[in-house]
């Protein structure tokens, strides 16, 4: 059997002398972020997701070289794009540049890759290598994180407004907060989250916005919440007794969130 029942050294890294700085997961493939800010991915290829321009399987770790050799930057094209944020969704990929770009590949039957009607209909519906998310850099918006979930992308602006698109719902980027300079907008946010049909907002003081779908099961926001909370809503501090929460991990069905005590 191939399945591995103890954590196995991933000797791919050592042998190229690079140090993994960040990991994440999709359903069937691994994507990496190394110090050197190069992205390896490796499992299922379909639909492109490796974001390699290949669809073939691969079972170990090779280098995405399409920001080595691209440069489609729009905040900043003079220069080489240096990555230092990646994620996963359950069979697509994002990437953030230093500058606050986006780029995601892989499937986009839910509108994930955030291209409109016309990607989501078209029979390819995916992405092989990294495409941009244009429309908010050439709107002035930079991206200060941004998270994939399962079908979905939620991403934090430096203005502090959260834009969102996939789940069949949005096929390009929609705003569902307003910037913290408006009365209405939501303030200090610093992360952002996404999980299976919900998404979260968490702030430098620890408090905890969710929005979605209840049958997410990972809103908290009690038996009353309505079947579609389309707003960022505080979660209420008595959920975590008071304590301010400082990381939270989301799937499928469920969710984890960490305080500071």
């Amino acid at each position: 059997s191939d399945s591995r029942r103890r954590p196995v050294l991933v000797r791919r890294f050592v042998e190229l002398a690079e140090e993994v700085q960040q990991v994440a997961c999709g359903a069937q493939h691994t994507i990496v972020l190394t110090d050197t800010g190069r992205l390896y991915s490796t499992g299922r290829g379909e639909f492109g997701r490796l974001g390699r321009g290949k669809t073939e399987d691969e079972l170990e770790f090779e280098e995405i070289e399409y920001f080595d050799s691209s440069n489609d930057s729009v905040l900043n094209p003079a220069d080489v794009t240096t990555i230092i944020k990646i994620d996963a969704g359950n069979n697509f990929s994002g990437a953030m540049s230093s500058t606050g770009e986006l780029w995601v590949w892989g499937k986009n039957d839910y509108g994930q890759l955030g291209g409109g009607l016309e990607s989501v209909v078209s029979p390819s519906a995916a992405a092989r290598y990294p495409r941009m998310i244009r429309s908010l850099p050439l709107e002035g918006h930079r991206v200060v994180d941004f998270a994939c979930g399962e079908h979905h992308v939620v991403a934090l602006t430096s203005a502090g407004a959260i834009y969102e698109w996939g789940n069949r719902q949005y096929l390009e980027p929609q705003p569902v907060s307003l910037p913290s300079r408006y009365e209405a907008g939501l303030k200090n946010l610093c992360r952002v989250f996404a999980g299976d049909r919900v998404s979260f907002a968490l702030t430098t003081d620890g408090r905890l916005y969710s929005w979605g779908r209840r049958e997410s099961g990972c809103l908290a926001q009690g038996p009353e919440a309505p079947e579609q909370l389309k707003e960022p809503t505080l979660v209420a501090p008595e959920t975590f007794d008071g304590k301010r929460v400082v990381d939270l991990a989301a799937g499928v069905g469920r969710c984890l969130a960490v305080t500071a005590e």
